[in-house]
């Protein structure tokens, strides 16, 4: 039987897994070119084919991790989706995302060390499009929507927290009317009625 040659692409996204591979069994720390390679069983100079090094290694991992979850919310959101389907959409993919690459993805945004401003890039973005969506649906003035994002993005870990493995729909049923309760009192109280607005 003829033996297929891998792409580069290919090869990118075994480098990819094995440096996964390793920072659930050991951590961020831990990942090394030489130890990625050695994994594979392949020489160290085949990584830097792909990667500069390890610290590009492990953001190109990052932003793999970080990609799969954005695409699947675009492909499971409707094409207009109102406020509360972002917050239920973004809330069943960050539960999935929990269960599926909950350890990989916890430890790479927690990392101290290479990953530590990449991650927190990552949720400043975060915290802009939540702002750009409240401001967008209860003409908040942009700094008060910039406060209860950061607010929703932080308190993403409680919501991982109240799961008990059978009540996930109660749970975000929670989350979305407690975040839309909030937006309109914030809303009543400092912005604008715009009719984009939820009425929920």
């Amino acid at each position: 039987m003829k033996q297929t040659r891998m792409t580069g692409s290919e090869r990118k996204a075994r480098f990819l897994d094995a440096a996964a591979e390793m920072v659930i069994d050991q951590g961020v720390f831990a990942v090394t070119m030489e130890g990625v390679a050695q994994k594979l069983g392949v020489a160290k100079s085949l990584g830097y084919r792909y990667f500069t090094g390890r610290d590009d290694l492990l953001a190109a991992l990052y932003d793999r991790e970080n990609q799969i979850y954005v695409d699947r919310l675009e492909d499971e959101l409707p094409s207009d989706p109102s406020f509360d389907d972002w917050i239920r959409g973004a809330c069943k993919l960050w539960f999935r995302r929990a269960d599926e690459r909950g350890e990989l993805f916890t430890r790479l945004i927690s990392d101290n060390g290479p990953l530590a401003a990449r991650a927190k890039a990552g949720q400043r973005a975060n915290v802009k499009g939540w702002a750009d969506g409240i401001q967008k649906a209860y003409g908040l003035p942009r700094r008060r929507a910039e406060h209860f994002a950061w607010f929703l993005v932080a308190g993403a870990a409680g919501a991982l927290a109240a799961r008990n493995g059978e009540d996930d729909e109660a749970v975000i049923d929670t989350i979305a009317i407690g975040m839309q309760a909030a937006a309109k009192a914030l809303r009543s109280e400092y912005g604008e009625p715009k009719s984009g607005a939820q009425s929920a």
